[in-house]
């Protein structure tokens, strides 16, 4: 700590009260619950500028088995990018910067700490755009976002942020610095939704279109049944959308309250969808939802600047958070074909617990979406709050039951490992890292195996009994 501190200078800290800031991410989670399980406290954080210094404090680590946790945005809530073992953090958010675009093969090179929304803001004025983002652009990485699944705002017409990336730089656990094809050994495939557990990625080369003009669609039904098949009419037409997002009714209700949605959507559901391309194209998709919804009166198609809006306020779907004090919730990656069972039964089990379940989400790609599904929590209110966190493993119970797993993994999400991967798959990404990282300082304890609390058993019965208590009680877990 002392070498790294006279190394770094100011880029290096031990405060407790800094440190302190790195023990957490966005989930809600009180100490109470945390600090007697894991070291969520990092021992130093250190701020690199480039893959040079990054290179160096993993070979400090690495020759003296010091736990390694990569941080950058922390956009997430599964503890990815918290610490459990202390140990150096490395915050990434000062290799930020775009290094070249290169017109002719439609690609620019990035450094990973730059947010997907500097990148864009960059591009732009050049005539250029991302092929996809995800809805945390502010926020999120481009080496963050890579290193989780990579599936957001625009996947559903360019695939995934994986298929989009030609190359990366990474910083094995040793020190080595390597950059990574699809043709490498090992291949770039093996680091995305890695999780931040094989090395430190510090550059990318992704892929970028065309700036083009945009065409927006706001609908709203009385029921999700009807919301599906519209889904799947516009999934199925000849034009691919750029985006397609969905939302409950009680989204549509948390979101007028709070005065962020015109009023007469308060008892619909609602699907965006944004489309990209020519003025001609955009024609096209101008009367092929004329023709596909204009006549079902069933349907109420809102005038284009109200889907601008919803449009414009693409990053911002968690300010129904203002209507509590906090949330608590599931990410679930389920078929779209299952869409209206899995929301049908999340509004009973709302229903059974007494709970304002609210539910939207993106579709990704011609058969899944990305899910979310959230209630009002309080954390300050301990009691009542692990209460609560029984009713986010009902969330994923039912989004199981429907084909859908959890997006993300984490800390959090490693009692559902059996869900997300088949058990050969598993097996192969532990191959991977110990490989790779034989010596397992790369952001243990995420990923590849639950700890003992978490236990697939011992969590169900657990769960399965607070979600009894709460039950029994009627507590709601409300302000």
């Amino acid at each position: 700590m002392e070498k790294l501190k006279q190394q770094f200078g100011v880029r290096a800290t031990d405060s407790l009260f800094e440190c302190g800031f790195y023990s957490r991410d966005m989930a809600p989670v009180p100490s109470l619950l945390v600090d007697p399980l894991f070291n969520t406290r990092p021992d130093i954080v250190v701020r690199p500028v480039d893959a040079v210094e990054t290179a160096g404090i993993l070979k400090t680590a690495f020759a003296d088995n010091i736990p390694i946790t990569p941080r950058a945005g922390a956009s997430t809530v599964y503890f990815n990018s918290v610490p459990v073992k202390g140990g150096i953090v490395i915050d990434l958010n000062l290799i930020a910067g775009i290094e070249d675009i290169d017109e002719a093969a439609m690609t620019v090179t990035v450094r990973a700490g730059t947010t997907w929304l500097e990148l864009e803001k960059y591009l732009n004025p050049l005539g250029f755009a991302l092929k996809s983002f995800p809805s945390s652009a502010p926020a999120a990485s481009i080496g963050g976002w890579f290193s989780m699944m990579g599936y957001g705002i625009g996947s559903i017409k360019y695939g995934s942020l994986l298929s989009q990336v030609q190359s990366i730089e990474v910083i094995l656990p040793t020190g080595e610095c390597r950059w990574l094809t699809n043709d490498t050994k090992p291949p770039l495939a093996w680091f995305a939704a890695s999780e931040g557990t094989l090395g430190i990625i510090t550059r990318l080369t992704l892929e970028i279109r065309r700036l083009s003009s945009m065409k927006h669609f706001l609908l709203a039904f009385t029921d999700v049944g009807e919301m599906r098949r519209a889904l799947e009419s516009i999934i199925n037409a000849p034009v691919v959308p750029y985006n397609l997002h969905f939302a409950d009714k009680r989204y549509a209700l948390a979101m007028q309250s709070l005065g962020f949605s015109p009023s007469d959507t308060a008892s619909s559901c609602t699907l965006g969808i944004d489309y990209e391309g020519s003025r001609a194209e955009l024609d096209i998709v101008q009367n092929m939802i004329i023709r596909l919804f204009g006549d079902d009166r069933t349907i109420r198609l809102f005038p284009e600047e109200e889907a601008r809006r919803e449009w414009t306020g693409k990053f911002n779907a968690l300010r129904l958070k203002r209507g509590g004090p906090s949330v608590l919730g599931g990410e679930i990656w389920l078929p779209v074909k299952t869409l209206p069972g899995y929301l049908a039964d999340i509004k009973k089990k709302a229903d059974c617990y007494g709970l304002d379940l609210i539910s939207y989400g993106h579709v990704v790609t011609r058969e899944r979406a990305a899910v979310m599904t959230l209630f009002y929590t309080n954390e300050t209110r301990i009691g009542s709050y692990i209460l609560d966190l029984a009713m986010v493993k009902k969330i994923h119970d039912v989004g199981y039951r429907h084909g859908g797993w959890p997006y993300g993994v984490g800390l959090w999400n490693t009692p559902y490992l059996g869900r997300i991967f088949t058990l050969p798959y598993l097996n192969e990404l532990r191959l991977r890292k110990q490989m790779l990282d034989g010596r397992g300082i790369m952001n243990p304890g995420k990923l590849y195996r639950a700890p003992f609390f978490l236990n697939p058993v011992s969590f169900a019965v657990g769960m399965g009994t607070l979600a009894a208590v709460r039950r029994i009680t009627g507590r709601s877990g409300r302000r």
